[in-house]
């Protein structure tokens, strides 16, 4: 297999300077170590016209080797009527870089299998999974990164375009018109249970869980919502379709799940609980104390009012969910058990976060197959 090499700058410079001193072509390449046709053809393809006028005929000399006018005796006479020609190794060069440049851009990959992968992340986004999981799904097939199969989107090469991407569109500016404060927050007592509150135990239980809880937020006209309750160290989340939602329907939640996997294994896996300042998560004994015993089970904690992002996972995972229950549909048609497929769809989603383990696989590990299965 023949070894390919780039001329440099200072090869081209030593062909210029060879030009002007009249040295052979094959001497110039014997010095080089490049093949006499190769510099044959560097010159021929980067020499500059520098006729001054019309003049549009050929001169033999620059027919041949060097196919310049250096060295030529009339290149000064305003005699001469033919083409003239120069090389320049500076701007050989450059014209060479921009080549190179181009000749990298582009899909390296052949038609067939091109048309593979495109109908791959066709079928994938129309399916709602992102381009990471669809390439981990399909490593065997697709032997591009991440970032490749991105750029061919943002390029126009696939039939995937970027608004069929999650989150890829133009946000629309926001309304601040108007800034609101739940009415039935305002006699709330939450001494003890405030975000500095939270900060202070945190870093008196450092690596404790901490689960982030909020609902998706769902039409005026819909009686049901969507609760998240997720794990942020697990990327873990658990769905619920809540009916009309109020401060009761809360608490049945959290008393569920402590039946269904157990008072000890419940203060195991969510000793920490943050939240919002929505009305249906105020009733914070029903919420941190077990009606089985009758101990306290959690502990439950409210971020500030209008400041979003000190639950930042758990509003992440709601713009996730945004690809199952799109903003301004209705919800009202799910029923728990759709819920609970979705829930289970996310939780077996490759993550980049998690090595391409899915929520699932990361839970198990750290916790157990047996909860797990009590869970859902």
């Amino acid at each position: 297999m023949k070894d390919w090499k780039h001329l440099t700058l200072e090869q081209r410079k030593a062909i210029s300077n060879g030009i002007s001193h009249n040295y052979k072509l094959k001497d110039i390449a014997k010095t080089l170590g490049f093949d006499p046709t190769s510099i044959s053809k560097e010159v021929k393809r980067n020499r500059e016209n520098i006729t001054v006028g019309k003049n549009i005929t050929n001169c033999n000399k620059t027919n041949r080797w060097p196919f310049v006018c250096t060295g030529c005796k009339n290149k000064y006479n305003n005699q001469c009527c033919f083409t003239k020609y120069k090389y320049d190794a500076v701007k050989a060069q450059r014209k060479a870089n921009i080549n190179l440049i181009n000749s990298r851009k582009g899909i390296d990959i052949d038609s067939d299998k091109f048309c593979e992968i495109d109908s791959i992340i066709k079928n994938g986004v129309d399916d709602k999974k992102s381009i990471y999981q669809i390439t981990i799904e399909n490593k065997d097939t697709i032997d591009k990164s991440v970032t490749t199969l991105y750029r061919y989107v943002n390029k126009g090469y696939l039939t995937t375009t970027r608004t069929d991407l999650p989150y890829a569109v133009t946000y629309k500016k926001r309304k601040h018109n108007k800034k609101y404060e739940y009415s039935e927050n305002k006699n709330i007592d939450r001494t003890g249970h405030t975000y500095i509150d939270y900060l202070a135990y945190i870093h008196k239980h450092p690596g404790i869980y901490v689960w982030q809880l909020d609902f998706l937020g769902t039409i005026k006209t819909d009686n049901n919502n969507i609760l998240s309750f997720i794990l942020p160290n697990l990327q873990f989340i658990i769905i619920d379709l809540i009916k009309n939602p109020n401060q009761d329907k809360i608490v049945e939640f959290f008393d569920e799940l402590e039946e269904k996997i157990g008072t000890n294994a419940f203060i195991e896996l969510i000793p920490v609980i943050l939240t919002d300042r929505d009305p249906s998560f105020t009733d914070i004994e029903s919420i941190c104390f077990s009606k089985i015993t009758g101990e306290e089970r959690c502990k439950l904690y409210f971020c500030d009012s209008y400041v979003s992002n000190q639950k930042p996972n758990v509003e992440n995972m709601n713009k996730q969910l945004r690809l199952f229950f799109p903003k301004g549909k209705t919800i009202d048609n799910y029923t728990k058990n759709d819920i609970k497929n979705i829930n289970k769809t996310l939780l077996n989603i490759p993550l980049k976060s998690l090595d391409s383990y899915s929520a699932k696989d990361a839970f198990i590990n750290v916790f157990d197959e047996e909860l797990f299965n009590k869970l859902f």
